[in-house]
């Protein structure tokens, strides 16, 4: 123990010292940097990133970012918002349902099968990840109410905390031009789908504000798999003052899902509508509202003040293979409130200073019975309350020739605390945590045409309330047990990257080699059947894309990614961890033509991928076609789309668990046939 604590402290000094030689680089003088060359400005250089916090532009960022334009979501075949990520490099996607109701998506290896996520959402920087379960409702908005896709690869603990080891997505719903916009949509298709949705945006000289919605039904691709979803969402700014501004949002959401279960081989690849699995049935609701006040103190200091707060409701009932199932309710409440300052000199080898503190509370209460928590006996109950507190510091400086260095860190102090009001006696103790999230990184800019950048972070992952203190039980015919465990530490992750961007002509590409290293991996012992941090994992690979803008009417891009994220230690060491597929590859070519419509295809590609850690059982590879038309007339648009159009027979995940004899169980989730959607959209949601 004590060599432990001695390597511990070793590797903590170095931390130290690090962040010191950093710093003092930041204040050590500079001769003045090289003036940009001019270049032609397309729209993904100068958006303006807001999941950074700072507003970065994408080519000034040390950390390899995808943006999907609007002009990519319009010619793009999704249905929902998950289908919109199968184009960025990396991104894992899948649907635990096959109806494109019940989406994941996963990258760098960090998998978790959907149960939870590794991966922070955001709508217009409000965090979307359930607070119980750290799962992600990508049906929250509809593809028709966003304007466009930020994604930052890799880490971003040392800004947002846990939860952030694959990346960070934010969702930017559709901004306000001049004047006044309004515009509807409808569409039909295959698995008996409808949708409806619509909205307005306007911009006055002192106010703006936006709002839309929409309602979708669908039978589903398989038996069991009915869904009704139900969105919205609303904006409004105002100038108070020549330098200050007020905006508020509002996010609501209603999901009411039939959920068909895994199927076992061979039944899944002959018949993927097979309704002998176990039907979950799901009911939640969530609601959120944000405000921000911004003001410039000084021609150098921006100041950032966000409150907000949420709610949500659910009532599931929700099968549990081999042993049968349970009925459940949970509602749970939420604030935060989060104040930073972003200084930005005139000097230009001064440093920039990006400085914050936050805090938060979620509260849990959740009820387990046979078939109705409020009628019949509790089987397990749980209320819960966790609070945060954090504070971070990013420093900038120019060292001089299109050279910068980035420092920084954050420090989070997370407590929390369970009690059973069934039980005679409290829980006990609250847990406590605390974790540090340092990052560095060193970028050269040689003109607005071309950067690289190398770059390291620390990363953590909290437990989720879920999975500390989640009060269902199970009986395996040797007592009731829990696979919670409130004992259960941070996952944390050391991450390395290199990376670069570069403007050839018309087109753009990008790359970045990634290393991390994971520890106290959150994981399930099938030995003890519950959660347990049981091993450390390695995860190494590389990403790119390339894009061609418009010309000549024709646009397109492609990405790739490898991925090899292996089990250190114990019996797997070395295989590849399950349902992480090693490569991903999509294609996308598109044609506007001169009588105002368009013509796209994509090609997606998954290969190599297991369900099990001894790497015994391997799904499929499968290559997905999708087909798209547009045309407008007018302010009236006509569109179409096509996916899977061979049919191709894929299941995009799948697990193993036991028997009724407490044999292996391979189950499978098969992705959705063949299917088509049409409509029409009346006006101009940009």
């Amino acid at each position: 123990m004590m060599a432990i604590a001695a390597r511990s402290c070793a590797r903590t000094r170095r931390i130290g010292v690090a962040l010191f030689a950093a710093i003092q680089a930041l204040l050590a003088p500079a001769p003045a940097r090289a003036e940009a060359e001019p270049t032609r400005i397309v729209y993904a250089d100068t958006v303006r990133v807001l999941a950074s916090k700072s507003r970065s532009r994408r080519v000034d960022l040390s950390t390899s970012a995808t943006i999907v334009s609007p002009a990519q979501l319009r010619l793009g075949t999704a249905r929902a918002m998950q289908d919109v990520l199968d184009q960025v490099p990396g991104m894992h996607v899948f649907d635990l349902s096959g109806t494109g109701t019940g989406g994941a998506v996963e990258a760098r290896g960090f998998a978790a099968q959907g149960t939870t996520s590794s991966m922070l959402v955001l709508v217009d920087g409000v965090p979307l990840n359930d607070p119980e379960s750290g799962r992600v409702d990508w049906n929250a908005l509809a593809v028709s109410q966003v304007e466009r896709v930020e994604v930052l690869h890799g880490p971003a603990s040392f800004l947002y905390g846990s939860s952030t080891l694959a990346g960070l997505v934010n969702l930017v719903t559709a901004t306000p031009q001049q004047g006044t916009r309004v515009w509807g949509e409808a569409t039909a298709g295959s698995f008996a789908r409808g949708n409806a949705g619509g909205g307005a945006a306007w911009n006055g000289s002192r106010a703006r504000g936006a709002l839309g919605g929409s309602l979708t039904d669908e039978q589903g691709a398989r038996a069991n798999s009915r869904a009704r979803l139900v969105s919205g969402h609303a904006m409004f700014a105002a100038t108070l003052a020549p330098k200050w501004s007020l905006t508020a949002r509002l996010r609501g959401s209603d999901a009411d899902r039939r959920i068909p279960g895994p199927l076992r081989a061979p039944v899944w690849q002959r018949d993927r509508a097979r309704s002998d699995s176990p039907d979950d049935r799901r009911r939640e609701s969530s609601g959120s509202v944000n405000v921000e006040l911004t003001g410039r103190v000084t021609p150098h200091l921006e100041v950032t003040a966000v409150t907000g707060g949420g709610r949500g409701k659910l009532a599931a009932f929700e099968s549990i293979i081999p042993v049968g199932g349970l009925a459940r309710t949970s509602r749970t409440r939420g604030g935060q409130a989060e104040l930073r300052a972003h200084w930005t000199p005139d000097a230009r080898l001064a440093p920039s200073v990006l400085l914050g503190v936050e805090t938060r509370i979620a509260e849990l209460e959740s009820r387990y019975a046979a078939n109705n928590p409020d009628a019949d006996p509790l089987l397990g109950a749980g209320d819960v309350t966790r609070s945060l507190g954090a504070a971070y510091l990013v420093l900038e400086r120019a060292l001089g020739r299109g050279i910068a260095v980035v420092a920084g860190g954050r420090m989070d102090w997370t407590r929390s605390r369970s009690d059973d009001p069934t039980a005679a006696t409290p829980m006990g103790r609250p847990d406590d945590e605390r974790a540090v999230s340092p990052a560095f990184a060193l970028k050269w800019t040689a003109s607005a045409r071309a950067n690289a950048w190398v770059s390291y972070a620390g990363a953590f992952k909290t437990p989720e309330l879920e999975q500390l203190y989640d009060s269902r039980p199970y009986d395996l015919g040797f007592g009731p047990q829990r696979i919670s465990n409130h004992a259960l530490r941070p996952q944390r992750d050391d991450h390395w990257e290199v990376g670069a961007r570069m403007r050839a002509g018309p087109a753009w590409a990008d790359g970045a080699v990634y290393y991390a290293r994971s520890r106290d991996e959150l994981g399930f012992d099938y030995a003890a059947f519950r959660l347990s941090n049981i091993s450390r994992s390695r995860h190494a690979g590389f990403e790119g894309q390339i894009a061609i803008p418009p010309r000549a009417g024709f646009s397109g891009s492609a990405s790739y990614a490898y991925t090899r994220a292996v089990f250190v230690g114990g019996d797997f060491d070395g295989k590849q961890i399950n349902t992480v597929p090693k490569h991903l590859a999509f294609l996308r070519a598109s044609f506007e033509h001169g009588a105002h419509g368009s013509v796209s295809a994509e090609v997606q590609r998954v290969s190599a991928q297991w369900i099990d850690e001894a790497n015994t059982l391997r799904l499929p590879d499968h290559t997905q076609v999708n087909v798209g038309v547009r045309q407008r007339t007018g302010s009236l648009e006509l569109f179409a789309t096509v996916r899977n159009l061979t049919d191709r027979r894929f299941a995009t995940v799948g697990y193993v668990t036991l028997n009724e004899s407490g044999e292996p169980l391979p189950l499978y989730f098969p992705g959705a046939g063949r299917s088509w959607l049409a409509g029409v959209r009346i006006g101009d949601r940009h």
